[in-house]
């Protein structure tokens, strides 16, 4: 049972900036009436020691078990007020923050009065959505049995070795357990490496005779379920075997990059043109070559620069060992003048001893590889000249080979739109993010050099390592904002696991058709986008849920007057735009009232339409800039779910315009006031919706489309951008399409709903004539849809050739 809200609101005077402007004795009045507020109180500075301790003494006296702070920015305060307040039992979710100060007090020249009634607006909003919210509880994370390591890269050896340093059981699926077999390897993945071989070599050796390792050098990861602490491996097995199923409490995660031939434009033969792991394999075939040998640095030429620096490194490390062993051949490296050379003093003075030239080469001039010669423009005169070559080398294109593709699918972790696997995570504060989907290591994650790749394997290991003995020593606990998966509701689309931008949300194995869906709360960042998405209601934000949205949204909404409007304005670009402009002193028109939320991409279609049901006149979504969002994709399905209701105001008869979606930049929060003008202006010439019978049941029945139809809440999520996508179902290219299709699908849905939501509030017989006027459309119509709801279910009562009299029971 959920406990009862206890909700206390505390003002603050901050100084005379607050003070001044805003009648904070009529606003404690106001807040106090409102049934939601157990206690209202005024102090000086809530955010300072004395105003702490008062609000903990309220807390302890009158059981206040949520918190409203009304004084300034929450970017600025709530971090402190939760970790004050943490003791006491309230924790995120449980503390909101009202900001009077830059969004009423400072940016208009309404009287004092009428700012303590919109204040008032604000706080009674939160207090509503406080009521609503369910506190998750307080809870120990479980982490028991090995930790699996997968992806046979060459950093599973340094990541097992620390493990087993540290006496942690671990499982390592690897080609081979020989070291001598994978050293004569390594330079297909590592090339120019040799120097850190004998070390490596004493690691796997180490490694393999440990106790507390086990080698899985049979089979290919074919699957993985489960959550941090209870995975489920699965593992193909030689013909005529079962798969191998294996548990594991934490997995990591260790691959490598594959190195091919750059593509078609630098003369690549296999012969005397080669990429470097191939020089590599013939000095150990066949010994040192002679002649001249000229390493082309042609990164930048083949389209990636950022790798330039890496191959240089290998170059160098294959030219000094060439060298070192002989001095017959005659070096020479070319590169690109953009690129600075990547050597020491010391190594610079090797190199020189050693006679390897460095050459750089015009970057406007595109070097041609002709037979025997080697054309380029010098940097100095700008002529072209010609040097001889016997041998060309060039740099090796980095790539996801398919092997580690798959098994990226597999751990959730190919859901970028970069290259590699590199960590992108949304860009939020620290205490927001989980731990990584799975620790990853080597260079599958960024192109990186050998030392670097075993680095971040003991790395991955040490951070594997330490979340274990925290969850032993029972100080490991799960997040509070994370998403829950309702089971009974969850059908297996797959839908949110598509959207989800942090990997948290995997597979439940079992038998039957779609598989269900679980949420890692170790991983979960608490976006909720995914939430906003989910077609059948099956995914909870907890401690930020929809029904918190609806009821801030629609408490605000049935207390605005006919010219003002609700902003929901997004924590990291809206939000802050609005504070920004207080704190420079800039005003703007005081009938905007905002609403923060962490990003518009979680707001669920509901929270709109019920801002319109409630009474609102117009409803802006303010979000970041564009492909700039904090939550990946958030401002694009913030997008469609505006465009949304923009089609279902228009199928109602209402203005499209009274919906919105705009963007802005906290650095330039005069940009934020033109916005909120416009809007408000647009809005002010439209007027209210008129709260008449007919317009009530459209509302009501645009609001049960947008919570409750999952054949239309499934198209919306399926158009939206997944992660990975560069290409989406609203891009312009096939936009129109798309946007027709879904249109005539809503027409169709909305004329049920409308049918249905009439005979449910009316609840006695219609004739068709009837019903087809109340809906305003045209009889045949109707008459036709009616009879496919009475042939698919919808309605049980049937009637035949489109009867005129038919009922409900």
């Amino acid at each position: 049972m959920k406990p009862i809200a206890r909700v206390g609101v505390f003002l603050c005077r901050c100084g005379n900036k607050i003070a001044s402007r805003i009648d904070l004795a009529a606003l404690e009045a106001r807040v106090c009436r409102d049934e939601n507020v157990i206690h209202c109180e005024t102090m000086a500075y809530p955010c300072q020691k004395p105003g702490l301790e008062l609000i903990i003494k309220a807390i302890a006296e009158k059981g206040v078990n949520r918190v409203i702070v009304a004084g300034c920015e929450g970017r600025l305060m709530m971090k402190k007020m939760e970790t004050v307040l943490e003791p006491l039992d309230l924790h995120k979710g449980q503390i909101d923050m009202i900001n009077l100060r830059g969004h009423v007090a400072m940016v208009s020249d309404l009287t004092p009065e009428l700012k303590a009634e919109k204040g008032a607006k604000l706080i009674t909003a939160a207090a509503a959505e406080m009521v609503m919210m369910a506190p998750s509880l307080q809870t120990l994370a479980k982490i028991e049995g090995p930790v699996m390591i997968v992806g046979k890269g060459v950093a599973s050896f340094t990541a097992a070795h620390e493990l087993a340093l540290n006496n942690r059981k671990c499982l390592v699926s690897v080609a081979s357990g020989n070291p001598d077999a994978i050293l004569a390897d390594l330079h297909r993945r590592y090339p120019g490496e040799s120097q850190h071989h004998e070390r490596l070599k004493k690691i796997i050796s180490e490694t393999v005779a440990s106790p507390h390792v086990e080698l899985i050098t049979q089979g290919e990861l074919s699957g993985l379920s489960g959550i941090t602490g209870e995975y489920t491996l699965t593992f193909s097995a030689p013909e005529g075997a079962g798969p191998l199923e294996y548990r594991a409490g934490a997995v990591i995660a260790c691959m490598d990059a594959e190195l091919s031939p750059p593509q078609d434009g630098f003369g690549y033969d296999g012969k005397n043109v080669l990429f470097q792991p191939e020089l590599e394999e013939r000095i150990l075939r066949a010994g040192i070559p002679t002649g001249q040998i000229i390493f082309w640095i042609n990164d930048y030429e083949a389209g990636y620069p950022e790798f330039s620096q890496l191959s240089t490194r290998s170059a160098w490390s294959l030219a000094k060992s060439i060298r070192d062993r002989s001095d017959k051949p005659r070096i020479l490296m070319m590169y690109n003048e953009k690129m600075p050379i990547p050597l020491s003093v010391a190594e610079r003075s090797v190199s020189r001893k050693l006679g390897i030239l460095w050459v750089p080469f015009d970057k406007a001039v595109y070097p041609t590889l002709q037979d025997g010669y080697i054309s380029f423009c010098n940097l100095n005169d700008h002529v072209e000249h010609e040097i001889p070559w016997d041998l060309v080398v060039l740099s090796p294109q980095r790539q996801l080979g398919e092997s580690e593709k798959r098994t990226a699918r597999i751990l959730g972790l190919l859901h970028k739109e970069e290259r590699f696997l590199t960590g992108h995570h949304v860009r939020v504060r620290p205490d927001m993010v989980g731990r990584e989907e799975t620790y990853l290591a080597g260079s599958a994650k960024y192109p990186c050099d050998l030392h670097e790749a075993m680095r971040q394997g003991r790395k991955a290991a040490k951070k594997t390592a330490e979340m274990l003995q925290k969850a032993e020593d029972n100080e490991l606990y799960l997040p509070r904002v994370v998403c829950v998966v309702d089971a009974a509701r969850c059908v297996g689309c797959g839908q949110c696991q598509e959207l989800c931008d942090c990997g948290g949300i995997s597979v439940v194995e079992g038998g039957g058709g779609g598989l269900p869906r679980v949420v890692d709360p170790m991983i979960c960042m608490g976006g909720g986008t995914c939430a906003a998405a989910c077609p059948y209601n099956a995914l909870t934000l907890q401690n930020n849920s929809t029904d918190q949205r609806e009821a801030r949204v629609a408490a605000l909404a049935r207390q605005l007057r006919p010219d003002e409007v609700v902003a929901m304005a997004c924590a990291w670009g809206g939000l802050p735009a609005a504070d920004n402009a207080a704190s420079l002193g800039l005003k703007y028109d005081p009938r905007i009232h905002i609403l923060g939320v962490p990003c518009v991409g979680q707001i669920d279609p509901s929270v709109l339409a019920r801002a319109f049901l409630a009474g609102a006149p117009g409803l802006v979504l303010i979000g970041c800039l564009p492909e700039e969002c904090h939550h990946s994709f958030g401002l694009d399905h913030a997008w469609s779910r505006v465009n949304f209701m923009k089609k279902l105001l228009t199928l109602c008869g209402f203005d499209r315009q009274r919906i919105a979606l705009a963007h802005a930049d906290l650095n330039k929060p005069e940009e934020f006031i033109r916005t909120a003008e416009s809007f408000v202006q647009t809005i002010a010439a439209l007027g209210p919706i008129e709260k008449t019978p007919e317009n009530i049941s459209k509302l009501q029945s645009l609001y049960a489309m947008a919570k409750r139809n999952s054949r239309v809440r499934f198209l919306l999520s399926a158009g939206l951008r997944r992660p990975w996508e560069t290409e989406f179902r609203g891009d312009q290219r096939h936009g129109l399409d798309y946007d027709q299709d879904f249109s005539a699908v809503l027409a169709e849905e909305f004329m049920q709903t409308r049918v249905m939501e009439l005979l449910k509030m009316e609840q006695r017989f219609f004739n068709l004539q009837e019903i087809a006027g109340k809906l305003n459309e045209d009889e045949n119509q109707v008459g036709e849809r009616l009879w496919e709801m009475v042939h698919d279910g919808h309605i049980k009562r049937s009637f035949k050739n489109h009867q005129p009299l038919f009922g409900l029971n």
